[in-house]
Order: C-alpha cells, then sequence, then structure tokens
C-alpha cells in the first residue's frame, strides 16, 4: 500500500492548552499513521494549509458533470472531505447542494466556520464514512478523493470497504453515481466495487499525469443498480 491520505488542515479557534490535552489524549488512542480520527484531528490542528489530495476541481470538472449527468442541481456526498477546496469550487461552479462528511470533528469545524458567510449552502457533518446513518437513496452522487485508498492501507481491508461500499450504495438513489479518484490502478481496485452486496456498472479512466514524472491516477465511475459499463 502506498502511503495513505494526507490531509493536512486550517488552524481552528480555541484555547491552546485545549487543544494540547485533546492532543495527548488522542495519542494515547491513535498508534500510528492514518490508524484514527486522533490522528487526522491532530494534523488538522498543526498544519494550517488546505491540502488538496490527488486533483483539484480543475481536473476532476468533466468527471464531476459525468457523475451528475451534468445537473448543477444534484443532490452531493463528499466523503473524507478533510479541508479539501472541492467543495468550495464546486460550489463557485453552481453546484449548491454538496454535504461533506469526515470523521476527523476538527477540519468539519474549520470548513464550516470557513464558508459560513460566503458559501452558507455548504453542509458539513462528522461521520463515519462506513456507517453515515444518512437517510437511504438521498443522494445522486458521491465523491470520493483516496478515501477508499485510506482504508485499503489499514488493518481488515477488504471487510471495511465492503462496509463503506455498501454504505455508499445505500444512500445513492437508483442510477446514481458513485466517483471514486483513487491512485491505485485497476487490478488494485475493481475487485472492491465487485464486492459482496454490491451492483455497480464500473467505468474506469485514467488521469493524465500533469507533471513529469508523476503517477497515474484514476476515476472510477461506478452506477448503482445496473451490471456492466454505466
Amino acid at each position: 500500500c502506498v502511503a495513505g491520505k494526507r490531509s493536512m488542515g486550517l488552524e481552528p479557534n480555541g484555547g491552546e492548552a485545549t487543544d494540547a490535552k485533546k492532543d495527548v489524549e488522542e495519542a494515547q488512542v491513535t498508534p500510528g499513521y492514518g490508524d484514527g480520527t486522533g490522528y487526522w484531528n491532530k494534523r488538522y490542528r498543526a498544519d494550517p494549509a488546505p491540502f488538496e489530495w490527488l486533483e483539484s476541481f480543475v481536473e476532476l470538472e468533466s468527471l464531476i458533470k459525468e457523475a451528475t449527468t451534468g445537473r448543477l442541481d444534484a443532490a452531493i456526498l463528499h466523503v473524507g472531505c478533510g479541508n479539501s477546496l472541492l467543495p468550495e469550487a464546486m460550489y463557485d461552479h453552481g453546484y449548491k447542494d454538496i454535504t461533506n462528511i469526515d470523521n476527523a470533528e476538527v477540519c468539519i469545524k474549520q470548513m464550516a466556520t470557513r464558508n459560513k458567510t460566503i458559501r452558507p449552502e455548504l453542509k458539513w457533518l462528522e461521520m463515519d464514512a462506513t456507517s453515515t446513518g444518512l437517510s437511504e437513496s438521498s443522494f445522486d452522487t458521491v465523491i470520493d478523493k483516496s478515501v477508499l485508498d485510506t482504508f485499503a492501507c489499514g488493518d481488515n481491508a477488504s471487510d471495511i470497504i465492503n462496509k463503506y461500499l455498501l454504505e455508499v450504495q445505500r444512500v445513492l438513489r437508483p442510477r446514481g453515481t458513485f466517483l471514486c479518484v483513487s491512485y491505485g490502478v485497476p487490478n488494485t481496485r475493481v475487485e472492491y466495487f465487485k464486492g459482496k452486496g454490491l451492483n455497480f456498472a464500473i467505468k474506469q479512466v485514467p488521469i493524465p499525469v500533469k507533471i513529469p514524472g508523476g503517477s497515474v491516477h484514476y476515476a472510477y465511475l461506478l452506477r448503482k443498480g445496473v451490471t456492466g459499463r454505466p
């Protein structure tokens, strides 16, 4: 597994002593890189710069248009949002119905504060992507930028990814689309999309390398409720 998701955060408001205490408590239950929310909360507190993992809106615009069938009013769920600028760019482009979720409360609070006035319709919720509690069939599109990659780097990857994809399938409307942006090549990802209980049409799209010597990333477009290609 290549190093998992690296998302950095904006410095939140609040007392330094409180944040330091939280860091100590979280470190006690977070043994290493990416092994839980404590790790990410600490990282988001420590680094003030937004970080765009894998691709930005510029590179993904056409794929997002395909995933939303060209509808700016599509109900979109952005999973593992971190402090990515993707939802801000999408909002400014006309996508107003975006629900952003992450299990790190620090980044959710930061991003909600950052966008409260200038992008008031964006929604920010602290949630576990494998068990969101969101209503069934409530989204036209689900977007994942390297969340699945992170799960692939952890223990019990196959079981956790299957649980995650079942949850994605549950919240998608019939024929809704899951856009999964990943550094994983098809022979390491496609079998996950064919797991137990899943019914997706799968389309894979290589994303061109932006800089010499860079790695090819992949977009996987999964259409709910049909077999074969979307």
